[in-house]
């Protein structure tokens, strides 16, 4: 096992995340977690041997979070070594939630909160990593929004959510947010937006208990609103999920493909709206933020064309010409997606269905 763990802390000892500029800003993502269990990787084409990935937790394991400043990194997040243990989780009323995603929007709802709440003046700009296109939010009236509403929270909390719909998109046109590593096995995985606007509200939850809430209590409040949470969502454990997830083996994700192999998750959600109902399971809990889309006027998330893209070629003229894409183009970027994807797939079967006849002549 020692072997095996130098073998691919050697590996991927390249791949650290990309740092934000300060220390208050998080990343872009933690690194986990792809859909499915007992995950494959290769290198190339060469498989990696000894190597597996659970993906995996119970609620009890939701412990210590850590704000994201990019001090994780693939090989703890893998193998455990990290303070913050992240996996899938699968809920009777909610599915499958991927922890990462949950305490990725959190962090950025923490952050988006305590800027628009401490500015000094009635508008805001705030300038992010790039990722693909450069990300910068412009806030103005802001004076405008209603303190003990808590509109501030609500509107830091609806932001946080766009950046991570972004995210979805980005990931599927070959965003590298771990060097040399895309992304492209994450991207519209079926449960990834759902946790994300999970995290968007239990932040948003804390905010109206603690207004003036600093990051050091956010860190450490963080876990037991998150497993109150879970608990309501009737949270399973390991086995369950585990479970669960083989059963949805060849259907959602396939154990046969190895990461970062973008055919590892075989089932997509490239609906894009604020208001979700989990996939996987009936009669599940709606998450929403819909009820905040008019606070919008005050702040607008924009993607602003920088370096020349060639995943974009395939997006039509109009779209591709525009310098500034904004939450109202993400449908349209991904239906465009979703096309390409069952193009793929159509061919792959017709290519399965050839080989077949072939073999039978």
């Amino acid at each position: 096992m020692k072997v095996a763990f130098l073998f691919i802390s050697l590996l991927f000892a390249s791949l650290q995340p990309s740092f934000a500029s300060t220390d208050t800003v998080p990343v872009g993502i933690r690194p986990c977690c792809a859909f499915g269990t007992g995950l494959k990787a290769e290198l190339g084409s060469v498989p990696v041997p000894f190597f597996s990935i659970d993906n995996v937790l119970s609620p009890e394991d939701v412990q210590t979070h850590v704000f994201n400043d990019g001090s994780s990194n693939v090989v703890s997040s893998l193998f455990g070594t990290s303070e913050e243990t992240n996996g899938l989780i699968f809920t009777n009323k909610g599915g499958f939630i991927d922890t990462a995603h949950v305490r990725d929007t959190a962090d950025f709802a923490f952050y988006l909160y305590r800027a628009i709440k401490n500015r000094k003046e009635d508008s805001l700009s705030i300038h992010l990593t790039a990722e693909l296109r450069e990300r910068r939010i412009e806030m103005t009236n802001l004076d405008a929004l209603n303190s003990e509403k808590l509109e501030e929270a609500k509107l830091a909390a609806l932001l946080a959510f766009r950046l991570a719909q972004w995210h979805e998109v980005a990931q599927w046109y070959g965003l590298v947010s771990v060097g040399g590593f895309k992304e492209y096995a994450s991207a519209f995985s079926p449960e990834d937006l759902y946790s994300n606007m999970l995290g968007a509200l239990i932040a948003l939850e804390m905010f109206k208990i603690n207004p003036d809430i600093s990051q050091k209590n956010f860190v450490l409040l963080f876990p037991q609103y998150f497993r109150k949470h879970l608990k309501q969502l009737d949270a399973q454990d390991e086995d369950i999920t585990v479970a669960q997830l083989k059963e949805l083996d060849g259907i959602w994700w396939d154990s046969n493909n190895r990461l970062p192999n973008k055919w590892v998750v075989k089932t997509r959600d490239y609906h894009f709206s604020l208001a979700l109902l989990p996939n996987g399971v009936e009669n599940g809990t709606q998450l929403a933020l819909s009820e905040f889309s008019e606070l919008e006027k005050y702040a607008e998330f924009q993607l602003v064309k920088a370096d020349n893209i060639e995943s974009f070629d395939i997006l039509p003229v109009a779209l591709k010409s525009k310098e500034i894409w904004t939450a109202s183009d993400f449908q349209s970027l991904a239906d465009v997606t979703k096309a390409e994807d069952d193009k793929h797939e159509n061919n792959r079967n017709d290519a399965l269905s050839m080989k077949l006849n072939n073999s039978h002549d």
